[in-house]
């Protein structure tokens, strides 16, 4: 039974690789596993990191081969979750240029060529981020949810930050899509992380929304190692 773990800012998401599939798991350390991976963003609690270790997972660093080229300058400050996430996204769509959207407590955007290059990407703050922001850094303005009704057009203090917010970041991932599409015209995007549901991907055939993209590349990078 393979582990694989992704510790991220506010959650823990853990499945185990069974017959090629994913089934997600709640409390790991229950079970007996035989090697994995893992990757986190933060430090990890010295027992599960030691549970971790004892039971054969390997955490992903910028060290362990994957099936990505690396055209980052700086391999050792990557996030391994980003990395994680490209070469999900490449395992389900190889050959392809890519544009990976990771909507987590930070919005990550990342760039894979179809030769399989992994060229880099950018890093925003995330909706709740903006939303704490606007509270913590202004003298009147409340801290509002990202949950609830986004108006084109904000008809009170509410939902004129709500709307601002998240049209907002729509709307820069619209910008990242059609810049980068006026160079690679091809291009496919992958949508992940807990707040990937506010973008409109109906409307988006070249879109793809993949819950379990960063598990799915810590599945993909220990089958390349084995």
């Amino acid at each position: 039974m393979i582990l694989l773990a992704d510790f991220g800012n506010t959650r823990v998401k853990a499945a185990v690789l069974e017959n090629g599939s994913l089934r997600h798991v709640e409390n790991m350390m229950e079970l007996d596993v035989d090697g994995g991976m893992w990757c986190s963003v933060h430090p990890l609690d010295p027992e599960v990191e030691a549970w971790m270790t004892a039971h054969g997972m390997k955490r992903l660093t910028a060290d362990i081969p994957t099936p990505l080229r690396i055209a980052y300058s700086s391999p050792g400050t990557l996030g391994m979750d980003r990395l994680a996430a490209a070469v999900g996204a490449w395992s389900l769509k190889p050959g392809h240029d890519l544009l990976v959207v990771d909507a987590g407590t930070a919005v990550t955007f990342d760039f894979v060529s179809a030769d399989g290059t992994y060229k880099g990407g950018n890093i925003a703050p995330g909706i709740g981020l903006r939303l704490k922001s606007l509270h913590e850094h202004t003298g009147a303005l409340p801290l509002v949810s990202a949950q609830g009704e986004v108006p084109m057009f904000g008809r009170d203090t509410e939902t004129a930050i709500r709307s601002g917010v998240v049209n907002g970041l729509r709307h820069e991932l619209d910008g990242y899509i059609a810049e980068i599409c006026s160079i690679y015209p091809s291009l496919l995007v992958f949508l992940t992380g807990g707040d990937a549901e506010i973008f409109d991907i109906k409307a988006k055939s070249s879109t793809f929304a993949v819950p379990d993209l960063v598990l799915l590349g810590l599945a993909r990078i220990t089958q390349y190692n084995e």
